[in-house]
């Protein structure tokens, strides 16, 4: 079963804990998770930015940082061998910035609910084993969310969609700068590490 805690430590928006509740536990069904232990933490953009540097030593603002804690995969269970999360048992934090949701709701189209149910899948996902430190992975976890989105119709669009179509699709852009904090959570947002 799947035990879920919501910590809102911002006063920036209001959202519908059932709901992020609801959000939670259907990522988890859809990708088999057997168990759960989660803790999901909303906080603003200082607070979030403190985490960032404290715990992954990257000085920029981000959108999710995921902190999987403990985690164990029952073989014997008959699960979709595809799915990252299928026969885990895992313990793990979410900690989202509400501030930045509604910072790029607009930019996006949609409402800051949506934009932190967005990054509210992408932090679960890096907690059951997904990640997108490489091409192909990022465009398979691009993938799971948008399936897993389509449960409450909400089609997301990226930063780098958008930087994409800007620069006739080539995608191009400088080493040397953080990554876009809004909608392109990169290397670093996952850490098994937790102080």
């Amino acid at each position: 079963m799947y035990e879920i805690e919501i910590s809102n430590e911002q006063s920036i928006l209001s959202f519908d804990e059932s709901f992020i509740r609801e959000v939670a536990e259907s990522v988890f069904e859809i990708e088999q998770v057997e168990a759960a232990r989660l803790s999901i933490a909303f906080v603003d953009n200082q607070t979030m930015r403190e985490l960032n540097v404290r715990h992954l030593n990257h000085d920029y603002d981000t959108d999710v940082l995921s902190f999987l804690l403990e985690c164990h995969t029952n073989e014997s269970t008959d699960v979709d061998s595809n799915l990252r999360g299928a026969g885990k048992s895992i313990e793990g934090e979410v900690v989202i910035s509400a501030e930045m949701a509604c910072q790029c709701a607009e930019e996006f189209d949609w409402t800051a609910e949506n934009e932190l149910v967005l990054y509210l899948v992408h932090g679960l996902l890096h907690l059951v084993g997904y990640d997108d430190l490489t091409e192909s992975e990022r465009e398979l976890m691009r993938s799971r969310e948008r399936s897993i989105l389509q449960t409450w119709d909400l089609n997301p669009h990226y930063a780098e969609d958008k930087s994409t179509a800007l620069d006739g699709g080539n995608g191009s852009s400088s080493d040397d700068e953080p990554p876009p904090a809004s909608r392109n959570p990169s290397t670093g947002d996952s850490t098994e590490d937790h102080e």
